[in-house]
């Protein structure tokens, strides 16, 4: 089983990564963007990502298109620049001193390079309100909706899951 990832739902373009290689993926993502986001927007990002635990809701489960990402139209440009610099930050290996493996970067490198590709194919006319509507009214108890949490040991936002990296 593999995980597919697209700009568009059913876009017949997409980058498809291993279940092993999806954890790890998210997990540097998790780590980068954990430590760069501020607004409640970015973290709201993040978090939505971090619930792309295959540990929680099974392998080869967890692809998406990134208009389903809980974008905020009215802020998207700073929120793209800053998933850009996740991704970026996540190549420099920011946060990568918790993960008790070293990530193999000829294989996860290309999968960040695709990622930001795919993302800064993104417009704000792409942006489904309707998605981080219906993510947010999912769950009162969400650590969105309780101050978003970060994990004590590895310093992430938590999801309703618990800490991604804990549970990988």
């Amino acid at each position: 089983m593999a995980n597919m990832i697209r700009l568009r739902a059913g876009d017949p373009e997409y980058m498809r990564m291993s279940n092993g290689l999806t954890d790890v993926f998210i997990n540097v993502l998790v780590l980068s963007g954990s430590k760069a986001a501020r607004t409640i927007d970015e973290k709201r990002l993040i978090v939505w990502l971090a619930e792309k635990d295959q540990s929680r809701v099974g392998s080869g489960t967890v692809g998406f298109a990134i208009t389903d990402m809980p974008w905020n139209r009215q802020t998207f440009a700073e929120n793209r620049a800053f998933l850009l610099e996740v991704i970026a930050a996540a190549r420099n290996r920011t946060g990568w001193e918790v993960l008790e493996y070293t990530p193999n970067e000829e294989i996860l490198f290309p999968c960040l390079d695709r990622f930001a590709e795919i993302v800064s194919q993104m417009e704000a006319k792409d942006v489904r309100q309707d998605s981080l509507e219906e993510w947010l009214a999912a769950s009162d108890s969400d650590p969105v909706a309780c101050g978003f949490p970060l994990c004590p040991r590895h310093h992430v936002l938590l999801t309703e899951f618990g800490c991604h990296i804990c549970n990988n």
